[in-house]
């Protein structure tokens, strides 16, 4: 095989100069037939930023040329900046003139310019570059609005970081109404002074239909909507019962009380609880029951290899785009309630204080006595510690033992987190929303989560066992799927203390996680709560899978990884399928070293990808849901808080919702408003009056753009009073 560090070795070495393949081949001495597996090699190596090719056939070391690989990340106004792979190098600038052909989301080459940009007063921004050529177009269709024209129509990208419109023949449009939803294929990239072409292959219809919403972000982000015929047959093909053979050989646990707790929509449910005292000791005993999918789903079969093409489950609202098919999801591969299911067990032995002292894994069959969702076990929570009769009388409904474990695993879960919390992890409270949708695809209403003690009776377990299996797979020597999250750098976390203390007065060291907790308790039931706990967000990294063990920076814990929801993630699923290759013996375990060894990385970064795509999906679908929604109320008031203030306006989210708009500077009718950035707030400059982050305001919709699927705003005071603006029906439309 040719040598990646070999041909990393010539590509670094000092008299590596521009070659053509062939010449590296000959400089590496590789035998007849392997100049296709150079080829390969090199291609990867350049997606990763070691390598580019020039002038058709030739290979040049990117550092040294001046070239950068990287994603583009585009505005509405045409200018991006790439994003470099690998980790820790800077974003560079690249002006609308020099994108050739490319388009948002591309992965691209840039050379880098001589000089570097300069801001007010001379200040330095960062590097610029130009495209010089695109490695991998992404936007081969392109889903957008039809606009019929004499001779081209056009359509325009449903995606506002796509900034051309994309120009169609009258012969090619499919017979697409004026207006309708489209999905479109390119035929031709973008030029400096030329949109791109395309072909129109669905019309989907009217942008508001039911179903057409979910149908469009589908296929903007390219989601699997359907599943190849071999992964349905393999799915039908399983038994439709754990085997009994494979039931005798594990440990059973179908005579411990089990409960499943999710949300009441859950498509799936891939994890149980259940806690015994041990008959020695009196220690608590929890067991984390997961869906033992790897026992079923083996490595590189269809079903396999479907699960990794997908990277998880998406959630669309009211609709889920599964990792595997939806029959055997929710059912066989499913623990459902009062059915023997196979499973993986971890048991977790806490002291009196709420600390592990010891876990161990096993095989196991379980049998689910209740499920149950978040709001049914938080009214027994409340309800024991209600004086209410009636509070009293549904508790009674509730089985004994049943009643126990919850109260049990509350208890015991309240001394996690405090025993968590206590060594530094950090908890963030983004606002997250639920969004009531009715059988034609429209919202009814909306309200935001409450994490409340029924999430973290079921959380802290989670974390805990994901700790221990990764602490099993480490202490082992075994190949693994982490979930790290590296430390912000330290210039974001200076720069985020300076914001709070802008904008709440208080001095923090953020990198003091004793400081940060107290910061966020402070600020959680305040105006500042989502504008803070937003920007420490931004000032951290991203969380990412990866083959190398790394400590996870918010948590704080030094291992940890994803194990206890294999049905919707596949990096679930891999860790369960390294831990049988370890379990049973199938292989050694230098072959077993080697096997998973090889294949991690690639998965990590594929995983990584499509967990991307599934949030981004996720986030559009219920911005596009809200939107609708919101149109029925247009100049209504309603209360918000400011989450952002720039030169040109400032952004406001609604209290009741999860949208955030703009109210544009021009809408301020009473002053001149000038931006302070000390005080990251608009002032007036004559009277005064002020707008800053995290300052609660009342604004009334004026307009929504759902081309640029953003919603306008101007301030109560200014649209006149009341003004004949209809006041909000606030509780009317809330959740119940």
């Amino acid at each position: 095989m040719v040598s990646r560090k070999k041909v990393l070795g010539l590509v670094r070495s000092r008299d590596f100069r521009q070659m053509t393949a062939e010449e590296m081949a000959r400089r590496l001495k590789l035998g007849r037939g392997e100049s296709d597996d150079l080829l390969s090699l090199l291609e990867a190596l350049e997606r990763e930023g070691h390598v580019v090719r020039v002038k058709k056939s030739h290979w040049v070391n990117a550092r040294r040329a001046g070239l950068v690989v990287g994603r583009l990340h585009c505005n509405r106004r045409g200018f991006g900046f790439l994003t470099p792979v690998g980790d820790g190098a800077e974003d560079i600038y690249v002006a609308a003139d020099d994108m050739r052909d490319a388009m948002h989301g591309d992965l691209a080459v840039v050379e880098l310019r001589a000089g570097r940009r300069g801001g007010r007063g001379g200040r330095k921004l960062g590097p610029a570059g130009r495209v010089i050529r695109v490695i991998e177009h992404v936007n081969t269709h392109v889903v957008g609005r039809f606009v019929p024209g004499r001779k081209l129509c056009r359509v325009v990208p449903d995606n506002p970081h796509l900034v051309r419109d994309i120009y169609v023949a009258p012969e090619d449009t499919m017979g697409a109404a004026a207006d309708e939803q489209v999905l479109v294929e390119l035929v031709s990239w973008p030029s400096l002074h030329g949109n791109p072409e395309g072909e129109v292959r669905e019309v989907l219809g009217a942008a508001d239909a039911p179903g057409v919403d979910v149908r469009s972000v589908v296929l903007e982000f390219g989601l699997p909507a359907e599943f190849p015929e071999e992964v349905v047959a393999a799915a039908r093909a399983l038994p439709k019962a754990p085997p009994a053979e494979e039931v005798s050989q594990r440990r059973d646990l179908r005579d411990m009380t089990t409960v499943t707790v999710d949300p009441e929509d859950a498509k799936d449910f891939d994890d149980a609880l259940s806690l015994h005292r041990d008959p020695e000791s009196g220690r608590r005993i929890v067991g984390v029951h997961i869906a033992d999918l790897s026992f079923y789903v083996r490595p590189d079969s269809v079903l396999d290899r479907e699960a990794r093409q997908r990277g998880c489950s998406v959630y669309l609202a009211n609709q889920v785009v599964p990792m595997l098919p939806h029959e055997q999801s929710r059912d066989l591969l499913s623990l459902n309630e009062g059915k023997d299911r196979l499973a993986k067990t971890v048991f977790l032995t806490f002291d009196e204080g709420g600390k592990v002292v010891d876990h161990s894994l096993c095989y196991s069959v379980i049998r689910v006595d209740r499920r149950m969702s978040y709001r049914e076990v938080q009214q027994v929570l409340d309800a024991r510690d209600s004086d209410d009769p009636a509070a009293a009388a549904a508790l009674e409904k509730l089985p004994d033992d049943l009643f126990t474990l919850i109260m049990e695993l509350d208890a015991l879960a309240a001394q996690v987190r405090a025993l968590r919390r206590e060594v530094g992890s950090i908890d963030l409270d983004v606002p997250e929303y639920h969004v009531d949708i009715d059988a034609d695809g429209r919202v009814f209403g909306v309200a935001q989560i409450v994490r409340d003690r029924s999430h973290g009776l079921v959380e802290e377990f989670m974390l805990a066992a994901n700790r221990a299996v990764a602490s099993f797979m480490t202490e082992k020597k075994l190949p693994a799927l982490y979930r790290v999250h590296e430390a912000p750098p330290e210039e974001d976390l200076v720069e985020f203390a300076e914001f709070v203390r802008t904008v709440t007065g208080r001095k923090v060291d953020a990198a003091d996680r004793k400081q940060l907790q107290a910061l966020l308790a402070q600020v959680a039931r305040s105006n500042f709560a989502e504008a803070v706990n937003m920007q420490l967000l931004r000032a951290m990294q991203r969380a990412l899978y990866s083959p190398r063990l790394s400590p996870h920076y918010a948590l704080h814990f030094p291992r940890y990884c994803h194990f206890t929801s294999p049905v919707r993630r596949y990096p679930d699923l891999v860790v369960h399928q390294i831990l049988d290759a370890f379990l049973t013996r199938r292989q050694g375990l230098t072959k077993l070293r080697a096997r998973w060894g090889a294949v991690v990385p690639a998965v990590a970064d594929h995983c990584n990808a499509m967990q991307d795509r599934a949030d981004r999906a996720e986030r559009e679908i219920v911005k596009i849901k809200l939107l609708r929604y919101l149109e029925q109320h247009k100049d209504e008031v309603f209360d918000a808080v400011i989450t952002g203030v720039q030169e040109y306006g400032f952004f406001v989210r609604l209290n009741d919702y999860m949208v955030e708009g703009l109210v544009k500077v021009q809408s301020l009718r009473d002053d001149f408003y000038r931006y302070d950035d000390k005080r990251k707030a608009l002032v007036g400059t004559r009277h005064g009056r002020r707008f800053g982050l995290g300052q609660p305001v009342r604004v009334v919709l004026a307009s929504i753009d759902m081309a640029q699927r953003q919603a306008d705003f101007i301030p109560y005071r200014d649209a006149g009073g009341n003004n004949g603006k209809r006041e909000p029906r606030m509780n009317a439309d809330r959740h119940r």
